[in-house]
């Protein structure tokens, strides 16, 4: 009988749509081992999961040069993400471990319905009103409206370009930074690129998506902020971090900024962001959509087979690890 490769199934959200695939992974040509318990091990147990696996689909926490070094048949790790942040790529490349991710089209479209409705609920105040009748409270205020607004994207990516479509729809004005951008896409949506401070003084509505970096850390923080209109919303359902948190509640309290929603909870459990009628929080949800999660989790499992098989996914965030000695097979003509 024929060995099949061990794949360790190690994201979240992939675990609440196994049983969903169970089918279409059973046909697959590999044995997978996914429990959601491997997220209350420790570091080390977890390690003793992943002896003997060829690949793992994560991510799962921070992912270490020492976890790669120890786990020496691990050939390819997928990320079931369009993130790739918590790994330690030239670690990789140096066990010769290939790293794909899986921005699938799903998770883009989730991601971009989530911030136009940050934007709905935090300008239209949806969740306070919520709130209200719940306390018997019907009275009633107003509130402004998105239509004919501008919006300020900064960055283009597959997601960001998902949101200009959406604002299209309102009628919006759209700027955008973006260092590489889709000219095309540009000229087709009439969006207006400028720099970064340009876009924070004259919008509305700014909505960040650029992946976590050392460059984008905090890249939104007093100053940045100052910059922006009183009346305006700051909405993240990119990386937390990109926003310094602090700042933000210090801007949203003293009214420097008018409201904000973000796709995570704070940092600090007693942060000014909770409980204040101008900011609405989710719990990172971004992503999670059945469709989404299905996506991914099945873009996830088909990169790892690629790479087991000897080919060569579209999406390798290590390219150079075909340079060198390769865990896996290499690919034809490589």
């Amino acid at each position: 009988m024929e060995n099949k490769p061990r794949i360790v199934i190690a994201n979240r959200s992939c675990w609440d749509v196994y049983s969903r695939n169970e089918t279409w992974l059973a046909e697959q040509p590999a044995q997978f081992d996914s429990d959601p318990s491997f997220h209350l091990m420790s570091s080390e147990e977890f390690e003793s999961v992943l002896q003997g696996a060829d690949g793992a689909v994560g991510p799962w926490g921070e992912i270490t040069n020492e976890q790669m070094e120890k786990c020496d048949t691990l050939k390819v790790i997928s990320f079931a993400s369009s993130g790739f942040d918590n790994i330690d790529l030239d670690s990789a490349t140096k066990h010769g471990i290939v790293v794909t991710n899986a921005p699938v089209v799903e998770l883009s479209e989730a991601v971009a319905d989530l911030t136009i409705g940050f934007m709905l609920a935090t300008v239209r105040k949806i969740p306070q009103h919520h709130r209200q009748i719940c306390d018997g409270d019907y009275s009633r205020g107003l509130d402004t409206t998105i239509w004919r607004k501008t919006l300020g994207i900064i960055g283009l990516g597959a997601i960001g370009r998902a949101v200009a479509r959406r604002a299209a729809g309102f009628e919006m004005r759209l700027l955008a930074t973006e260092p590489f951008p889709d000219e095309s896409f540009v000229a087709t949506h009439q969006i207006e690129l400028v720099d970064l401070d340009t876009l924070l003084k004259q919008s509305d509505f700014v909505s960040l998506h650029v992946r976590l970096t050392p460059e984008t850390k905090f890249m939104i923080g007093n100053r940045e902020l100052d910059l922006m209109q009183p009346s305006a919303i700051i909405v993240n359902t990119a990386r937390q971090d990109l926003i310094d948190e602090k700042a933000l509640a210090e801007a949203l309290v003293a009214g420097r900024v008018a409201g904000a929603g973000l796709d995570d909870p704070p940092h600090d459990p007693d942060s000014p962001l909770l409980n204040r009628a101008n900011v609405v929080l989710m719990p990172h949800q971004g992503n999670r959509t059945f469709v989404a999660c299905d996506a991914m989790l099945r873009q996830g499992v088909l990169n790892a087979l690629a790479v087991l098989q000897g080919e060569r996914p579209q999406t390798v965030l290590n390219p150079e690890v075909y340079d060198g000695a390769l865990r896996a097979g290499r690919p034809a003509g490589s």
